[in-house]
């Protein structure tokens, strides 16, 4: 054949199978996109072309993180040792936070002697309030919370958290207690360096007296409404509070004194709810994180060791009508997740008679533990609440996963 005489015929066949090739080619790419561009529309589903986010349905609580997975807690690897050496029976008792007179049996509990370290024996507690009547001076003070923390090293291999609610004002059990200078309430402090100032004083009589946590600061806005609140807040400027909430943060930091700043979602606009009598907030979740989070979140920023969740209704978080934050999973989550908190998540007092409008005091303790809250504080019913939680961790209800973030969360913070 020559090659020269054929070479246009030939030409040609391969221009041919070379256009043929190009077609199927283009069709099968067109109807299966290649694995990268399948990645990106699943990756970018939602979005808009504009490349904004969609709008949220206006008649559902906005996600941000409170409808997400709880971030995964991964604990040292001495506190998995700790834990796994752990019955169930202490667990519990570590995720309690109660008043001395609970497990002592004593009307006034003013010295840590040979029944207090029974007590403590059968229930080897996470922490102890403490109010004005425990104190009778600094020298016997001291003597009793280092008695406490021998008895609880030496049964549980770890110390209590030993609080007070120490804020200024008419909050100061200890300095009143102790003929100390009571500190200005909040409210009249005036800004951050005051702040500051306030609780470097409050934490050296403390750590003087051995108490290593305080129930402060509160982290809410004064709304001019509820002169309770507003005396325990820093002002009405979410700027304000929270920098004064962060600058009372770093200096309990800087002392060893766990802060605990409270009470999320806040109390400031908050209303009594007239069937169960408990206190309802109504603001949509994006003004709320304009306003009354601001200080929430600045507290998380400083490095605050606890956060306690208030017993407040708030649908926009909990997307639930009856379920305070307290004992809400959604709102530990947006702690968790929108927040980045890693710490402890404290109840308000189980034993406040709001809550009781729709859970009892024993259901509620449980319903904390579930919602993965990390510490239960109870004044009163201690003993109560801790079998039911017992025999929650027993049956199954609450799972050894659940126990155990919340029981690696406590043991983190105290330092095993």
């Amino acid at each position: 054949m020559n090659f020269r005489r054929n070479g246009d015929k030939y030409l040609i066949t391969i221009e041919v199978i070379a256009l043929i090739v190009v077609i199927v080619f283009g069709a099968v790419h067109f109807v299966m996109p290649d694995r990268t561009e399948k990645n990106n529309i699943s990756e970018n589903a939602g979005t808009q072309a504009d490349g904004t986010e969609p709008a949220a349905d206006p008649g559902q609580p906005a996600d941000n993180g409170a409808g997400a997975e709880a971030v995964v807690f991964t604990p040292s690897d001495s506190v998995k040792a700790k834990l796994e050496s752990m019955t169930a029976e202490e667990k519990v008792a570590q995720l309690f936070i109660t008043r001395p007179e609970e497990i002592t049996g004593v009307a006034q509990f003013t010295q840590a002697g040979k029944k207090t370290k029974e007590a403590l024996s059968t229930y080897p507690l996470g922490g102890f309030v403490f109010r004005q009547e425990n104190f009778f001076g600094e020298a016997a003070v001291s003597q009793m919370m280092s008695n406490l923390q021998s008895y609880s090293q030496e049964r549980i291999g770890t110390n209590m958290f030993l609080a007070i609610d120490e804020e200024g004002g008419d909050r100061s059990p200890l300095a009143k207690g102790n003929a100390y200078n009571v500190e200005a309430a909040p409210s009249e402090m005036g800004g951050a360096d005051a702040a500051g100032s306030s609780a470097s004083n409050i934490a050296g009589y403390m750590t003087t007296n051995g108490l290593n946590m305080n129930l402060s600061p509160t982290a809410d806005i004064a709304y001019g409404d509820n002169a309770d609140n507003d005396t325990y807040a820093f002002g009405s400027d979410s700027t304000t509070v929270g920098d004064s909430v962060a600058a009372q943060i770093s200096s309990y930091n800087g002392a060893g004194v766990f802060s605990v700043a409270r009470c999320f979602p806040g109390k400031g606009k908050a209303t009594t709810d007239s069937a169960t009598g408990m206190l309802w907030m109504t603001d949509n979740l994006a003004d709320l994180e304009a306003s009354d989070f601001v200080p929430y979140k600045k507290a998380v920023d400083a490095g605050v060791p606890a956060i306690m969740m208030g017993n407040v209704l708030c649908q926009s978080v909990t997307g639930e009508e009856t379920t305070p934050c307290s004992l809400s999973s959604n709102a530990v989550n947006y702690v968790r997740n929108t927040m980045g908190f890693t710490g402890i998540l404290m109840t308000d007092d189980l034993s406040d008679t709001t809550i009781n409008g729709v859970y009892s005091q024993d259901e509620a303790a449980v319903a904390a533990v579930k919602a993965g809250m990390s510490m239960i504080y109870v004044s009163t019913g201690f003993e109560g609440s801790y079998n039911a939680v017992l025999s929650a961790v027993n049956s199954g209800e609450i799972s050894a996963e659940q126990l155990d973030d919340a029981v690696g969360r406590i043991l983190t913070i105290k330092g095993i």
